[in-house]
């Protein structure tokens, strides 16, 4: 039910958009960015009940927290990197939405680079010596 409430928000802030749009562009380019804004915060707490579920499962099964937490921080740079790339594609500065596109893939691979060690050096541990 909450995401159906969350959709009629979004058609309803969409129609404002277009109207006040054509009298006011950046009044409208501010209501696109609110609307962003709630959209991402309302997603954000869905977030948290998933993130409750797979703690749950990995608390039955053998793996990681360390891992599970880069996961969840490589999802969340990416999440973050992907929403103020569309604001800056919607302010007209796509220039600058690639560059904040590149900064959020390199961070990832930063995040990342743990688990990548750890999957080399358990396939180095198959290969005989």
């Amino acid at each position: 039910m909450p995401f159906l409430q969350m959709l009629s928000v979004i058609i309803v802030a969409a129609i404002l958009i277009i109207v006040v749009r054509e009298k006011n562009h950046s009044i409208g380019f501010l209501l696109t960015l609110l609307t962003g804004t709630l959209v991402f915060f309302f997603i954000l707490t869905q977030i948290g009940e998933l993130i409750s579920v797979f703690q749950q499962v990995t608390s039955r099964m053998n793996v990681s927290l360390l891992h599970l937490d880069t996961i969840f921080k490589v999802i969340g740079v990416a999440y973050i990197t992907e929403f103020a790339s569309q604001v800056l594609r919607d302010a007209n500065l796509a220039s600058i939405a690639i560059k904040v596109e590149i900064v959020g893939k390199l961070f990832i691979l930063l995040i990342a680079l743990p688990i990548f060690i750890t999957v080399i050096e358990t396939l180095l541990s198959f290969i005989p010596q």
